[in-house]
């Protein structure tokens, strides 16, 4: 406790001159700005003029793109077997599949599946179809033995037959084409990267080696 008109010394901190705060370690790093959220509400209905569509969804079968790709495992999602299963199908493919059987269904491409963390940014969205009337709807993540009159699960046999019909479709072929071509254009570039750095280097050692010829020469 100091005396009374005593003076009280303060051990400063930090580098700088007066200042008793330390340095901020963040100063002198950019702003990083996260993208926007996507709205999960977002629903895309097929026929699109066809207003019963979103009136009667909610009561839709629910088909994610996880049940039908043969990157996934069952604890992800899978619903069929490795040799019905197709890579990496987006809900548009899903989508167009159905459009080439006629039947209604929704498109909401920011939902994501809870059993596929990833898929929420790599692969989002989901489809809600309606199943013809003679095949019973139901929700292919509730354990039960429902099956139609066939004695197979009608659902399943929905999403066997979109994931037969997806690798004919034009609109897949188109994207995994301009994948494919965008992976080369990047894979170029990387190369030429490399080419310039490793000329840039072979320049300054030869440099470096004519200079060392000059000095021998002048002892």
């Amino acid at each position: 406790m100091p005396k009374k008109n005593q003076r009280v010394r303060m051990k400063q901190v930090g580098g700088g001159s007066g200042s008793l705060m330390p340095p901020n370690p963040l100063s002198g790093l950019e702003e990083i700005n996260l993208p926007t959220k996507p709205d999960p509400n977002v629903s895309l209905p097929w026929p699109s003029h066809d207003g019963r569509v979103m009136a009667k969804c909610s009561k839709f079968s629910t088909i994610y793109p996880s049940y039908l790709d043969s990157t996934k495992t069952i604890k992800l999602g899978r619903r069929i077997a490795l040799t019905n299963c197709i890579a990496k199908p987006t809900v548009y493919d899903i989508s167009e599949a159905l459009q080439t059987l006629k039947l209604r269904h929704v498109v909401q491409p920011n939902k994501g599946y809870s059993r596929d963390v990833e898929s929420r940014w790599y692969n989002p969205g989901r489809v809600l179809v309606e199943l013809p009337e003679n095949n019973v709807v139901y929700d292919i993540d509730v354990d039960t033995d429902v099956i139609d009159g066939s004695g197979q699960n009608s659902k399943m046999k929905l999403i066997q037959e979109v994931s037969s019909i997806i690798p004919k479709l034009p609109g897949r072929s188109r994207r995994l084409e301009a994948a494919k071509k965008q992976l080369a254009e990047e894979k170029e570039k990387e190369r030429s990267k490399k080419s310039k750095g490793s000329s840039t280097s072979g320049g300054s050692g030869t440099g470096g080696s004519s200079n060392k010829k000059k000095g021998k020469k002048k002892r």
